[in-house]
């Protein structure tokens, strides 16, 4: 590997999570795009996820080889702008709910 492949493999979810971070994924097949708090996934998905690694299948069309990610610092600009996927609680599954950005201390 490249020094600079090391790099990428070297950031983990729970990096970007201490400093505020926004994934976001895309799947460039059906175009949807969800953005979520790299803090509000950290405890779902497991702190030591790579950062830079995609799902293998969208959300909405189930369709793999598709999706990809980006990593995103929101600004005071994003408030109330910048719609986000975040988690609702727990039944038998993991119960989600679209949220506008409040800020780096709103929860």
């Amino acid at each position: 590997m490249t020094p600079s492949r090391r790099r990428l493999d070297a950031v983990r979810l729970k990096h970007l999570a201490e400093d505020g971070w926004v994934l976001i994924y895309r799947c460039n097949y059906c175009r949807n795009e969800t953005a979520f708090l790299a803090s509000d996934v950290v405890d779902i998905w497991g702190p030591e996820m790579k950062a830079f690694e995609p799902p293998q299948r969208c959300g909405r069309c189930r369709v793999s080889g598709y999706m990809r990610v980006q990593h995103y610092f929101p600004t005071s600009i994003d408030v109330g702008k910048l719609r986000l996927r975040r988690p609702a609680g727990k039944r038998s599954v993991q119960v989600w709910k679209w949220e506008m950005y409040g800020g780096p201390g709103a929860r």
